[in-house]
């Protein structure tokens, strides 16, 4: 009876081990695959815990260094597929920036941070005016708005004149009699 026992646990223990993987840390995540892997750039930091301020670098696959925190203050992502969100030394402010570091846009500042992506699109800006990019760091819509809001089922509600004030909590607020809805390609909806 004890054989017939110690046979059933070592037959069991081998045929785990065909059903299960063994654990690997190789390829943990996965990379889209529409996007060039080769491309994509990782974030390396002196400190155990990335913070803001701290000396860091983005590198290829191969370990050059592509992209320094010579002019970047802080880094909103740890890695860098089509674009990333950053915040520029001098003078300080929230941009988008390429896989070369290069500015693409400024982006629309929320909260204690960029603004997010709803419905695909993130609102950016330029002069002091409104648009809209997507999640490959191109812009859909030009920045010509005074007010937007996010886009919430593929509409946003936006103003070409609109007054701005902080409220009693201490948040940005925005009023306009002339509110307006469009498209995500910006075309007005009636």
């Amino acid at each position: 009876m004890k054989t017939i026992i110690n046979l059933f646990i070592i037959l069991s223990l081998f045929s785990c081990k065909k059903r299960f993987k063994p654990v690997t840390y190789e390829n943990e995540y996965f990379e889209l695959t529409e996007l060039n892997s080769k491309d994509t750039l990782f974030r390396i930091s002196k400190s155990e815990f990335y913070e803001m301020g701290d000396d860091f670098a983005f590198i290829n696959r191969k370990g050059d260094t592509i992209i320094s925190s010579d002019d970047i203050y802080y880094s909103f992502q740890d890695t860098i597929i089509t674009f990333g969100i950053v915040i520029k030394k001098e003078p300080q402010s929230l941009i988008g920036i390429n896989r070369k570091g290069e500015t693409l846009f400024e982006v629309y500042p929320y909260d204690n941070g960029p603004d997010e992506f709803h419905d695909g699109l993130l609102r950016i800006m330029k002069n002091g005016k409104i648009g809209f990019a997507n999640e490959k760091g191109e812009i859909i819509i030009k920045p010509q708005f005074e007010c937007a809001s996010i886009f919430e089922n593929a509409i946003a509600t936006v103003s070409n004149d609109c007054y701005l004030y902080y409220d009693q909590d201490g948040h940005l607020r925005s009023e306009s009699e002339s509110w307006f809805k469009i498209d995500k390609t910006g075309k007005r909806i009636k």
